[in-house]
Parts: structure tokens; C-alpha cells; sequence
């Protein structure tokens, strides 16, 4: 078995690199982000961190819909480091921001959930300003991640991760106790966005240039289709991450909101292993001469492992988080299983997404994403508000399940092409000396 992982892994120095690098970065945000909730559980009510949880949900939530699909395109069509590089990518930025601007009024006029409330007591306006500044940092920070990811700089994006992680705790050992679902706020979702906006500032370090706005390269339209159309489909195949979360705190008490935001974190830091081997999967695909399918067969052989492993801790463990969070979070280890087991289909999902945006298969895209949606949030929409979070559980693990038969069944109809070399002047390809291989920092 280990032979035959070492022949598939033959070749692909860079896809291993990477996600090796990410799958770490996921460590470190999983380690750093459980031990601050654990903290704040320790420290604080229930029902503040219930409230805390529910507005760092809405902020990611926000900062995902807020994407307008630019992570995506910037690893497809800003890649490099020409001058039309450096402006798609600063005008995605900007795209970025307002898209957030506005998708923040648009939830906390229309959706509104109750810990909004907890904002509007500290300061009716400023507190809409700063769910605002930490909505469009915290997109930022996702768009600098994926600029850093195709100059193969991963060592900066586990970096920036491990600063983020670590600078939480200072904040938190601040004497603050007025407000302190806010101030859990501010210390959770605080670091993550200012290095969104710093690191976008810094970003011409790496790059080698600054910020350009124009000329308009003429490669903007094709950038601007993909963009929307793939904005499309992340908003399918990653709404359920963000969405679920939402469903909950919109049906469920504050406490009980908690206690599902401490499986949900420990269960997506799972989930986000697929996807960063997925990311190395979309930024390395058909580079350097490999064939694509072999990279495909190694991503799932790592993805789908590491998965099995994870829901076998889960379940094995589960009663560590009532040993670490009190028996106040015992539904948190009820349900911690279930999402967790969730990733092992979620593994496959994921690869063969990512295969067929490499080989820009529009029908076998739409197909996968539009299946995992509807398959996980129509039954959560139907059952959470009655089953609360083992409705939400088992909503997540069958959607997911479903969404993996036809993932497969694409992948296998897609076989006869899979041996073809990706076409260099596809904009699925991102050239490697277009990048300049620097060193891993």
C-alpha cells in the first residue's frame, strides 16, 4: 500500500507541498480556535458565547456570499506576476469589498438573527460598522490566502494563520466585561480581518509590484464570467458550510447555539482538510507536464484517509469535549460524530469538484454542487426547526452522501478524457513559470 502511495505521489512535489502546508494551516486554526472557545467557555456564560458564536457565524457567512467568486478567479486568471495580473487582482479586491458592504446591510436588515441584537445594544451604529469592517477583512484575508496559495508561497499562509491564532489570546485577557458576546466578537473575528487588510497592503512584497488599477487587461471579461459563474457554484458547494450554522442559530437557544458551534468548529476544521487538497488540487491541476488524473488519484488517496481517520477520533473521543467544555456541551458531543463521518464523502465530493473545474466540465460542476446543496439544506430547512441539532447532523451527513454518489458517477462518466493533458491555453492552467517558484517561507 505504501509503494503504491509513493508511485502516485511520483511527480507531484508541488500538490503535496501544498496541501501538506494547508492541511497544517488547518491544524493550527483548528488547535488555536478550539483552545480560544474553550477559554471563553470556561470564562463566560453559555448563552454570551451562544451569542458570540452566532455573530462570527453571520460574519463568515457574509464574507463567503461577499466572494463574488474572486478566490476562484484570481487562482485562475491573477496568477502571475504580469502588470494585468496586478490589476484583475486589485480590482478583485475591490469587488470584494463592496460585494461585502453590501451583502452585510442585506443580513442584518433582512435576516437579523436575535445576537444582532447584542450589537445594537453596544452602539446602534458603530456596532453595524464594525460587523461591516470584520465582514470585508475577513474576505479579504481568503482572497490574499488564495493570491499567496499560486505564488507558492504556502509558508505565508501558515503564517498568517498561526499569527491570527496567536493573537487572539492577548485580546481576550483584556479586562473587559461590559458587552462580552461583542467583545467575544471583536477578539475572535478582530485578528483574522486586520490581517486580511494588512496583508493585502503588504502583498506587493511578494509579488514584486504594487496595486494597479489599469490598464484593463484584455483578459477581464473572460475573468469576470468566470468569476460570477464560479461564484455560483461556490455559493452551491460551499453553502452548506455557512449556511447550516445560520439555520441553527436562527432555530435554536443561544445555549444550544453554542454547543453546536463547538462540534460544528472541531467538525469543519475536518471538512476544510478536502477542501485545501482540493485548493492545491485547482492551483497545481495539469502543471509541469502531470496528468491530471494521477494528481486526482492521489488527492483522493490522502483526502478520503485522512477523513476516516478524523471520524474514527471523533467518535472514539467524543466525550473529551464534555471533559474539556463541562456537561453544559454534552449535545456537542452527541452530534460531533455525525459531521465529522460527514467529511469521509465530503473527501470525494471535493477532489472530483475540483477535476472538473480543472477540466472545465460546466455540466458535471452544476450537477455536483447543485445536488450537495439541495441535498443537505432542504432537509435542514425541514428538520432543524423541530429536531434542532440532530436534525442539523443528520441533514449534513445524508446530504453529503448523496452529493458523493454523483460526484463519483461524474468522475466516472468523465473518464475517457481524464488521460488528456489539461490545455495550456486554458485558463484552467496557471503557468508555473508565469508564478516564479519562490521559496516556501
Amino acid at each position: 500500500m505504501l509503494r503504491s502511495l509513493r508511485q502516485r505521489a511520483s511527480g507531484h512535489r508541488h500538490l503535496l507541498t501544498g496541501s501538506a502546508s494547508l492541511v497544517l494551516t488547518a491544524g493550527v486554526q483548528a488547535a488555536s480556535g478550539a483552545l480560544f472557545w474553550l477559554i471563553a467557555a470556561r470564562v463566560d456564560t453559555q448563552t454570551d458565547v451562544g451569542h458570540a458564536t452566532a455573530l462570527f457565524t453571520s460574519v463568515l457567512f457574509v464574507a463567503f456570499v461577499g466572494g463574488v467568486g474572486q478566490p476562484v478567479a484570481a487562482a485562475r486568471y491573477a496568477a502571475g506576476r504580469t502588470r494585468d495580473d496586478h490589476v484583475l487582482f486589485a480590482w478583485g479586491a475591490l469587488a470584494t469589498t463592496v460585494a461585502c458592504l453590501v451583502t452585510a446591510v442585506i443580513y442584518l436588515t433582512l435576516i437579523s438573527p436575535s445576537a444582532v441584537d447584542v450589537l445594537r445594544q453596544w452602539s446602534s451604529t458603530l456596532g453595524s460598522v464594525l460587523f461591516g469592517f470584520l465582514c470585508v477583512g475577513t474576505a479579504l484575508s481568503l482572497l490574499l490566502d488564495v493570491r499567496l496559495m499560486t505564488q507558492r508561497r504556502w509558508g505565508l499562509v501558515l503564517v498568517r494563520a498561526v499569527i491570527v491564532g496567536v493573537a487572539r489570546f492577548p485580546l481576550l485577557a483584556l479586562p473587559v466585561d461590559d458587552h462580552r458576546a461583542a467583545w467575544l466578537l471583536v477578539v475572535a473575528a478582530l485578528p483574522t480581518a486586520v490581517s486580511g487588510y494588512a496583508g493585502i497592503a503588504l502583498l506587493p512584497r511578494v509579488t514584486g509590484d504594487r496595486h494597479h488599477l489599469g490598464p484593463r487587461p484584455a483578459r477581464t471579461s473572460g475573468m469576470v464570467r468566470f468569476s460570477l459563474v464560479n461564484w455560483a457554484s461556490t455559493l452551491t458547494y460551499q453553502a452548506p458550510t455557512f449556511a447550516i450554522p445560520v439555520i441553527v442559530l436562527v432555530n435554536v437557544s443561544a445555549d444550544r447555539n453554542a454547543s453546536f458551534y463547538v462540534a460544528w468548529g472541531m467538525a469543519a476544521v475536518a471538512a476544510y482538510i478536502p477542501m485545501a487538497i482540493g485548493q492545491a488540487l485547482l492551483a497545481e491541476g495539469g502543471r509541469d507536464g502531470a496528468r491530471l488524473r494521477s494528481q486526482v488519484r492521489l488527492a483522493i488517496s490522502v483526502a478520503g484517509g485522512l477523513m476516516v481517520v478524523a471520524t474514527v477520533a471523533a467518535t472514539i473521543g467524543r466525550e473529551l469535549v464534555v471533559a474539556l467544555y463541562g456537561d453544559d456541551y454534552r449535545a456537542a458531543a452527541d452530534v460531533l460524530p455525525l459531521l465529522v463521518a460527514a467529511s469521509v464523502p465530503w473527501a470525494a465530493t471535493s477532489v472530483y469538484l475540483t477535476e472538473a473545474r480543472v477540466r472545465q466540465r460546466s455540466g458535471a460542476t452544476v450537477v455536483i454542487t447543485a445536488t450537495l446543496t439541495v441535498a443537505i439544506l432542504a432537509p435542514a430547512l425541514v428538520v432543524v426547526p423541530d429536531h434542532g441539532l440532530d436534525g442539523a447532523a443528520w441533514a449534513y451527513l445524508g446530504g453529503n452522501v448523496v452529493a458523493a454518489v454523483v460526484a463519483v458517477i461524474a468522475h466516472l462518466a468523465g473518464r475517457a478524457s481524464s488521460d488528456t493533458p489539461v490545455d495550456p491555453a486554458s485558463p484552467a492552467v496557471v503557468e508555473a513559470d508565469a508564478i516564479g517558484l519562490a521559496p516556501l517561507a
